[in-house]
């Protein structure tokens, strides 16, 4: 049986490559209908504003980095690092009031990077670690599991306000095992 309508969808898949953004039309389009006047809007972290794209053809991969979204000037060299936090994500076609498709994405690429450098310090073997290793342990998955926490209130409870706090709640942990300190321990 043919699909008469569009189910507009997006795929923002997480990447280690902190100066990208990449987004993936996943949209299933209407047998015979005409995709027209399609426009991808991207809210910013701490932005009012969205950067929007226009030049879209159907099943579109989009990577994108700080030239793209306005955030660096076009002739800067040196690629800049886009921020973790929550992005809003409109892509919609004509009639573009009535068909749209909305998401939060909830980046933690630094975060992820910066805890992955972490985990990779730790001293494990294959066996049970030694209570150092173990509290680090156990700190960096109490911090992991706020990172975790903080991306599934953006993208699958739709609450963006509590993952914006628990994602800087996980930052603040992080910053406070980064300096020595136990973040778990009753001192």
């Amino acid at each position: 049986m043919a699909t008469i309508r569009h189910t507009l969808a997006l795929d923002i898949p997480d990447t280690a490559c902190d100066t990208i953004l990449r987004i993936w039309d996943a949209s299933v389009y209407g047998e015979g209908l005409d995709v027209d006047c399609p426009r991808l809007d991207i809210w910013l972290p701490g932005f009012v504003i969205p950067k929007y794209f226009t030049e879209l053809a159907p099943d579109f991969v989009l990577t994108l980095d700080a030239k793209d979204l306005g955030l660096q000037h076009p002739q800067a060299e040196t690629p800049l690092s886009l921020p973790d936090g929550l992005y809003k994500v409109r892509y919609s076609v004509s009639p573009n009031e009535l068909v749209f498709v909305e998401y939060y994405h909830l980046r933690t690429t630094n975060i992820m990077n910066m805890y992955y450098q972490e985990i990779c310090k730790l001293q494990l073997e294959a066996c049970e670690p030694d209570a150092e290793q173990h509290q680090k342990l156990h700190d960096l998955r109490y911090i992991k599991m706020y990172i975790d926490a903080a991306k599934a209130k953006a993208e699958y409870c739709h609450a963006p306000e509590q993952a914006v706090d628990m994602l800087a709640y996980a930052e603040k942990l992080l910053r406070k095992y980064l300096t020595g300190c136990c973040i778990s321990c009753l001192n």
